[in-house]
């Protein structure tokens, strides 16, 4: 996602970036599909991320098409994950973290499997999503906000939005 600006400006002092939801969907979509085997007769699998962005919320939503097999029985639904941006100045990056299951759609699955999935499905969402940036600042031709502190991630009109300070500079970490 390195140099993928949906729009970059200044204003007050500061600079903001802002992402689509296309361009972070592009970023996370290579880590999927996932799947996790939490009991030897039960998988779970989720794929085809769709991501959501809604204003006014600092998280980002993503439906996710979800497959549970038991038993060698698969049974197919959606499970609607939320998550939040957050940046790790001594990586340059913007993650995906916090993430936590929303909302499943088993129809016909008893309340046993739908525990199952909320359980493990929250497990394999956070290991997929807080582990792949969705933007890297020092592989990016604005590499030199890096060295600055964001000021603030959040959803607002539409958009991922980056807002960085110039004047909050980092403190860079003395090597070990």
């Amino acid at each position: 996602m390195a140099g993928m600006l949906s729009a970059c400006g200044f204003s007050d002092g500061k600079f903001t970036l802002d992402f689509s939801a296309k361009q972070i969907q592009d970023a996370i979509a290579p880590k999927f599909p996932a799947e996790n085997c939490p009991l030897p007769i039960t998988c779970i699998k989720l794929q085809n991320p769709l991501v959501m962005l809604q204003d006014n919320s600092d998280r980002i939503t993503l439906s996710l098409n979800t497959t549970v097999t038991v038993l060698q029985q698969p049974v197919t639904g959606t499970a609607v994950v939320s998550a939040k941006p957050r940046y790790q100045a001594s990586t340059g990056e913007i993650f995906l973290d916090d993430s936590q299951i929303q909302s499943l759609s088993f129809p016909g699955v008893p309340p046993n499997v739908t525990n199952l999935v909320t359980q493990y499905g929250s497990i394999l969402a956070k290991q997929s999503l807080e582990r792949t940036p969705i933007y890297n600042f020092k592989n990016a031709q604005s590499g030199k906000l890096a060295s600055m502190s964001i000021a603030s991630v959040q959803v607002l009109n539409g958009k991922l939005r980056v807002l960085i300070d110039p004047t909050m500079q980092q403190t860079p970490k003395a090597a070990p």
